[in-house]
């Protein structure tokens, strides 16, 4: 039986359903999310320069100031834009190849540190493509949203750890990542918790719950190996922060405003960074693993990143909730061709994919 998304109830203020994990409605339709929020005070680019400047005299290296991890998306290439433009440092462009990357998103890597006259250090990981095939196969045996963090096991690997390795193998003191605070990702670990709430036994024990519904997600000893590896990767690189006191700082959070608008104005017209073919949000040009699972999460969920970050940037008041609802309806489909190229790129049989997935759930 498919999955009847038109019952979902919305937010009178923002996009965010009814299913979206732990959400409320008030008698007025308006949800806990956005009853809670508060505008932050960012502090700006002077603190933020204060903040950085004891890691900028601990710089053992003269030719770098900074690394800043370089995915090819929208916001670490705006971030690389800031730092050149407005902190006025010499950063190290770190990008890791997880080899599910677009040809569009190197060619704005390219474009990008050629107009801002910045290095481009290419890093290989293949913790990703050693288990994706087996992650897809898996999941389509019990294809539901609980299990899809498994997809992309991996990807974090490469680019949560080589960014660091760098700088401690150049005497650097100071990293920089770039992920959006718009986009916030607490529901794809939230729906695997048990009860959709708690902490990380919650989501230790939900996930031990989907591995006893569907064994076949540990069937495979690098799968298993890489999925416990991610798992414990955050400790790690604290670890190695730690013993080679390096600071890792995100800008978006509490110093720069992130504003879609002027982010997008900067790509587009300053760095000549294009849409990758198909795709109408600026949005998740970087891993087409990631790409897929946000059509996956909008297939069993009725709702993905898209519907988050426009409800935060209503909040904000970056737009209103009828333009939200237009970008919304224009941005987040994604071609049923793009999806069938990753698919067989990760070594998976396309038509068996969509027969396994319009067997239980209705096309958006």
């Amino acid at each position: 039986m498919k999955c009847n998304f038109e019952s979902l109830v919305y937010c009178k203020e923002c996009l965010l359903p009814s299913s979206y994990p732990g959400i409320r409605f008030n008698s007025y339709g308006v949800c806990r999310y956005c009853e809670q929020w508060k505008r932050p005070d960012y502090l700006g680019k002077d603190k933020l320069l204060d903040k950085i400047a004891p890691a900028l005299k601990r710089n053992e290296c003269t030719e770098y100031d900074c690394v800043v991890g370089y995915s090819g998306g929208r916001d670490s290439t705006y971030l690389l834009y800031y730092i050149v433009r407005e902190l006025k440092l010499r950063p190290l462009a770190v990008f890791v190849d997880d080899q599910f990357i677009p040809e569009q998103a190197f060619e704005n890597m390219k474009e990008t540190t050629r107009i801002l006259g910045v290095t481009l250090l290419i890093r290989q990981s293949d913790y990703l493509k050693r288990c994706v095939t087996h992650h897809i196969h898996a999941w389509l045996k019990r294809p539901v949203a609980e299990s899809l963090m498994c997809i992309n096991v991996g990807e974090r690997l490469g680019y949560l750890t080589m960014v660091e390795e760098e700088a401690v193998k150049r005497g650097i003191k100071l990293t920089f990542q770039g992920g959006s605070p718009f986009q916030q990702e607490g529901y794809k670990s939230d729906i695997v918790k048990i009860g959709k709430q708690g902490g990380a036994l919650s989501l230790v024990c939900g996930w031990t719950k989907q591995v006893l519904l569907n064994p076949f997600l540990v069937m495979n000893y690098t799968a298993l190996k890489t999925q416990y590896a991610e798992l414990t990767n955050k400790r790690r690189t604290k670890h190695l922060l730690k013993k080679n006191n390096i600071m890792r700082i995100n800008p978006y959070n509490g110093y720069v405003h992130w504003v879609e608008k002027d982010i997008e104005d900067v790509l587009l017209n300053i760095l000549n960074w294009k849409r990758c073919p198909g795709m109408e949000s600026t949005a998740r040009v970087s891993c087409e693993i990631d790409t897929l699972r946000q059509y996956l999460f909008l297939r069993t969920l009725g709702y993905n990143d898209r519907n988050v970050t426009l409800s935060e940037m209503i909040r904000d008041g970056q737009i209103s909730r009828k333009e939200g609802l237009v970008k919304l309806q224009k941005e987040r489909h994604i071609p049923p061709q793009v999806i069938a190229d990753i698919v067989v790129k990760a070594g998976v049989d396309s038509k068996y994919f969509f027969e396994r997935l319009d067997k239980k759930y209705a096309t958006i």
